[in-house]
């Protein structure tokens, strides 16, 4: 049998207790333990270790900073069903598991709409020395209406906006983190007294149209400087922007073509702008069910179905998409515009019939799912990947944490016994992991570069 190289795997959560990416509803499930995730570092702890027990790459976090109340012009659904609550803090959650853990890496979503570079660049270099450098940011923009109100906002930034205060988020950050010390700044000199050479840290001085800030960063370098930078946007201005900052893309998209093709429009986007598109990773958010049997599998998906409420699913998506999936008829024309997640907006069916019948199934709303034994997952990942080129997948589970302990009992000897997955634990920081020659900070060719210290 031909080996492979290793694929990059993940694994998705929340702090919450119903992820509005899969299926919002089903922690109702007797076998589901996201209520006492909520409260408790078990359920976390138990997911970390097990994670860094099979050599897992990453654990990320998503986030949200408001209800979604589009649904029917309301938060009541959202409510009722916990869609995407409550909305603890993940950077609350990811020391208590980096210190439990030896080698898992994790990733936190953080927006740039409200929050301000200085606070933020602190935060992620304290976790970054913490962790020894097994960190990664995604960057969102946020686009919950809702958002914009908790921070005090009349209404939420147009789309394209948002992304024009991140680009200056961005450069803020770059200035603490890659100018502001120089790499000898950092002495340590219990002999001399001297903690660092004065002389070697600088103010950053910046005054932009959103942001200002004086510096100097107020942590010295952490083993990657910057953390691993990571970018979801799927819109024709996501891509620009994932191109020209992200070293890893979630794909915002499910057929295997669209995937090819999308991720080959920001890999061409990102050469464009000096980098190597190469340096690009992507992955696909996926489902996993499997049994011993396909048969098995198959009874799971079925028993998952029983406690699946579409309303809930409704709710998400109307919150991700902007549209308002309670004011339309099923034989309605649905209104595509939107200020929301426009990826989400732009892929809506043409009815809203269409949209119901598909979220109508526990596996229809979800993305991609693969079902079936052990052999059948690994067979259909591989065939996946050849077609779709990407490097690796986000997982999402159907039922915490029992869907991911079965990725971990069945399907991950199934992809190592065709180089799939890897058999060792990685070590070293997050980014040397992923690039091929094994760099800890950005390369010179990233728009980082060029703010640091000369």
């Amino acid at each position: 049998m031909t080996t492979r190289k290793p694929l990059i795997f993940g694994l998705y959560e929340q702090a919450n207790i119903g992820d509005g990416s899969g299926a919002a509803s089903l922690w109702t499930h007797p076998e589901d333990r996201r209520l006492t995730s909520v409260k408790s570092y078990d359920y976390w702890l138990h997911l970390a270790k097990l994670a860094d027990e099979i050599n897992l790459d990453l654990l990320f976090f998503g986030d949200v900073l408001g209800i979604y109340d589009t649904y029917g012009q309301s938060p009541d659904t959202a409510i009722s069903w916990g869609v995407e609550l409550p909305a603890h803090d993940p950077l609350m959650i990811i020391p208590a598991l980096a210190a439990a853990t030896r080698h898992l890496a994790f990733g936190a979503t953080i927006s740039t709409s409200y929050d301000h570079p200085f606070a933020h660049a602190r935060r992620l270099s304290t976790l970054d020395h913490m962790t020894g450098g097994r960190i990664g940011w995604n960057i969102v923009t946020s686009y919950l209406p809702s958002a914009a109100r908790n921070f005090g906002r009349d209404r939420m930034v147009p789309h394209d906006e948002r992304y024009a205060i991140a680009e200056e988020f961005l450069e803020v950050s770059y200035k603490l983190w890659e100018g502001s010390w120089a790499d000898d700044a950092f002495l340590g000199d219990k002999t001399a007294c001297r903690f660092a050479d004065a002389t070697r840290v600088r103010p950053i001085d910046h005054r932009g149209t959103h942001f200002a800030c004086a510096g100097p960063h107020v942590s010295f370098p952490s083993p990657q400087r910057t953390p691993l930078l990571i970018q979801a946007g799927w819109s024709p201005r996501g891509k620009i922007f994932g191109a020209r900052h992200a070293e890893v893309v979630f794909v915002g998209d499910n057929t295997a073509g669209a995937v090819r093709q999308g991720v080959e429009d920001i890999r061409t986007l990102a050469r464009a702008e000096g980098r190597d598109g190469g340096d690009i990773k992507a992955l696909a958010g996926a489902q996993i069910v499997v049994g011993a049997t396909r048969a098995e599998a198959e009874d799971k998906l079925a028993d998952y179905q029983r406690f699946y409420a579409p309303e809930a699913s409704l709710a998400a998506y109307s919150g991700y998409s902007g549209i308002d999936m309670a004011r339309y008829q099923d034989d309605e024309a649905i209104d595509r515009s939107s200020n929301h997640t426009q990826s989400a907006a732009s892929k809506a069916a043409v009815l809203a019939g269409d949209i119901r019948q598909r979220y109508a199934r526990v596996d229809g709303n979800s993305g991609l799912t693969f079902i079936g034994s052990p052999t059948e997952i690994a067979n259909q990942i591989a065939a996946y990947v050849d077609q779709s080129g990407i490097d690796g997948f986000l997982l999402h589970q159907f039922i915490a944490p029992a869907s991911f302990e079965d990725f971990a009992r069945y399907v991950v000897p199934a992809l190592q016994a065709r180089g799939l997955y890897r058999t060792e634990a990685q070590t070293g920081t997050l980014r040397a992991r992923l690039r091929a020659d094994g760099a800890d900070r950005l390369p010179d060719n990233h728009p980082a570069a060029r703010f640091r210290w000369r």
